[in-house]
């Protein structure tokens, strides 16, 4: 179900999903920024985020934030 994703701690986020998510929560990195750190290109970490952003059901960095935070992620 749908809800399952809002409410779990793992939301079936990749590795590097993981390593994106982690770099935008705990570094407030921007996606230029993580391209650069992670030797990808920005098109690349714009996949990732959208990804990110949808399997955790949030709509942008802030919610994402939140979201990490109300699982002791970030």
């Amino acid at each position: 179900p749908a809800s399952d994703a809002a409410t779990s701690p793992d939301p079936g986020l990749t590795p590097r999903e993981e390593e994106i998510a982690l770099l935008i929560v705990t570094e407030n990195l921007t996606n230029v920024e993580i391209a650069e750190r992670l030797f990808i290109s920005v098109k690349t970490v714009e996949t990732h985020a959208s990804n990110i952003l949808r399997k955790t059901q949030t709509s942008n960095r802030h919610q994402l934030t939140r979201w990490a935070v109300a699982r002791d992620l970030g």
